[in-house]
């Protein structure tokens, strides 16, 4: 570990003086001072934490200790969804207010609007900025985002790939040049992470309705880029030895169903060109293989053939993403307070990551036309039920990061170009309401685009010039 904090200095030494067969590296007083304050405080950490089991306090209790040794006012792991280009705060810790408390990062933030961010985690590369002020006329957006988030320094190590991220460092008052205490504790803490969301998993088996102690969750993603999670580990199509569409769909396909089916009748749906014997066979050994590969990660069997049926086994529980939004959405309507209600908003929006099976779709598949039609259309209403309240609560700079990016994802919701215009218009956007003003004019039919023209006209809107 230790070694991970000398190798850096090795590049900056000044000079080698020889000894016999050793060789004696020279350190600047900054180096030197680094690395003894850095030292004590890993002593004191794993004193502090010897006995320690909660994986959120051994994180947070991390990034107090380089909140102390940087002179800093936060340290947090913050993650990033690639397909829908937001960050996310995992676990965190603020000086003045402990760990896991309220935060001005949002709960989402876009990456377009975190330039330099976006290209040191594309290039693995720590970013550094001693002063705020220095970007401002070079990037103005990031500089904005910056005086919201009261940042004055800032400094980040990147982690990857699954998930992806960093770990930042706030408002730090020295050793600038030194980030490698931060990439040790960031190992630390995304070790911690892991463990974390491996225990809310097991949560999830317990509290799941019907399941018993001795079953194995499975939590099956179709919504987007289609993946399964499972003792923690997240699993998609190409972390497999073997590429199985047919395995895939067949999970989908039973997830969607949730009912034991007929072989021949599915076979028809999915294989409607295949000979029934021949699509007997290649399911058997797609499932066979399947089996094979997620051996290596629980040696549980996921789906049964037997009896001229398929069906998931009586092993294991399969949880979806599509019908946690669903019943997240369901939660939203019946609950009567605002902040609840965009809460349970916010975690059904987040599930929503592209169409059903997505990636697995040749553009063949009849069988994924109704429900890829009902959960966009849910997304659909989720976003602009979040939207709405968003802006009702005066939330602009919210509303524009989820409107903005729920068009990426479904670029056909007028309403979403209504409620995003809007808050642009509140926030004195002008580059987001050009932006929205001319997607919107690309995707929505002419009747649509010219019913929301109309509503934003009757509203007071001031920036007509970008509504022709």
């Amino acid at each position: 570990m230790l070694s991970k904090m000398f190798k850096p200095f090795q590049r900056r030494k000044k000079e080698f003086v020889s000894e016999g067969d050793q060789e004696t590296v020279q350190l600047s007083p900054d180096d030197i001072a680094f690395i003894v304050v850095a030292f004590k405080a890993i002593i004191q950490v794993e004193k502090d934490l010897h006995y320690a089991e909660d994986p959120v306090e051994i994180a947070t209790t991390v990034m107090e200790a380089v909140c102390k040794v940087y002179d800093a006012e936060y340290c947090g792991i913050l993650s990033v969804d690639e397909e829908t280009a937001m960050w996310q705060p995992e676990i965190w810790f603020d000086v003045k207010k402990g760990p896991m408390k309220d935060t001005l990062i949002h709960q989402y933030e876009l990456n377009e609007d975190y330039s330099n961010w976006v290209d040191c985690l594309r290039r693995q590369q720590p970013i550094i900025i001693r002063d705020a002020e220095t970007i401002r006329s070079s990037n103005p957006t990031e500089y904005a985002r910056y005086r919201r988030l009261e940042v004055r320094s800032v400094m980040g190590v990147p982690f990857g790939q699954h998930p992806l991220g960093f770990m930042v460092v706030k408002n730090l008052n020295r050793y600038f040049d030194h980030p490698e205490l931060l990439q040790i504790a960031c190992f630390v803490a995304m070790m911690m992470l892991r463990q974390k969301r491996r225990q809310e998993t097991r949560q999830r088996i317990q509290a799941a309705e019907g399941t018993g102690d001795n079953r194995q969750l499975i939590r099956l993603n179709i919504l987007g880029p289609h993946s399964l999670e499972l003792n923690g580990d997240r699993i998609d199509e190409a972390t497999l030895k073997h590429r199985n569409r047919r395995g895939w769909q067949v999970l989908v396909y039973l997830a969607l169903h949730t009912y034991p089916q007929e072989q021949n009748k599915m076979f028809q749906e999915l294989w409607p060109d295949e000979d029934l014997e021949n699509a007997r066979v290649n399911t058997r050994k797609a499932i066979s293989r399947l089996h094979g590969d997620l051996a290596f990660y629980d040696d549980v069997k996921v789906i049964d053939m037997r009896n001229g049926m398929l069906k998931f086994t009586d092993d294991v529980y399969i949880e979806t993403d599509a019908a946690e939004m669903e019943k997240l959405f369901k939660e939203s309507k019946r609950t009567g307070g605002n902040e609840s209600k965009i809460e349970f908003l916010k975690k059904a929006y987040s599930l929503y990551r592209g169409r059903v099976f997505e990636s697995g779709d040749d553009g063949n598949d009849i069988w994924l036309h109704l429900p890829t039609a009902h959960y966009s259309q849910m997304y659909i209403d989720i976003t602009n039920d979040l939207l709405e309240m968003l802006y009702t609560e005066g939330e602009y700079h919210e509303a524009l990061i989820y409107g903005s990016a729920s068009l990426e994802l479904e670029p056909g919701n007028a309403r979403a170009y209504y409620w995003t215009i809007l808050a642009a218009e509140k926030a004195g956007n002008e580059t987001m309401i050009r932006s929205c003003c001319k997607a919107g004019r690309e995707h929505l039919q002419d009747e649509e685009y010219e019913e929301v023209r109309r509503e934003l006209i009757e509203t007071g809107f001031k920036c007509n010039q970008y509504l022709k």
